[in-house]
């Protein structure tokens, strides 16, 4: 059965271990015939939650000017 797969990849080094392990890992699960999508955050300007709670106490967009709203949704990925 085919399955949708997400590689999220958080080290700072493009070159190093971590992300060796990520582009094996995404090697197999191609091999295996299954989708993959590999996203590194270091790619990404995510700021800190600022605790301003707009979200969770307004539901309103987080007022942050940064990669995490306009990109999130390339990360969802549907059941």
């Amino acid at each position: 059965m085919k399955k949708k797969v997400l590689i999220i990849s958080s080290t700072p080094r493009k070159h190093g271990n971590s992300e060796a392990l990520c582009d094996s890992f995404l090697k197999g699960a191609q091999e295996a015939g299954h989708e993959v999508t590999k996203i590194a955050l270091r790619d990404y300007k995510i700021n800190y939650c600022i605790g301003c709670e707009q979200c969770s106490l307004h539901h309103k967009p987080c007022p942050q000017k940064d990669d995490a709203a306009a990109s999130s949704s390339r990360w969802s990925m549907p059941m």
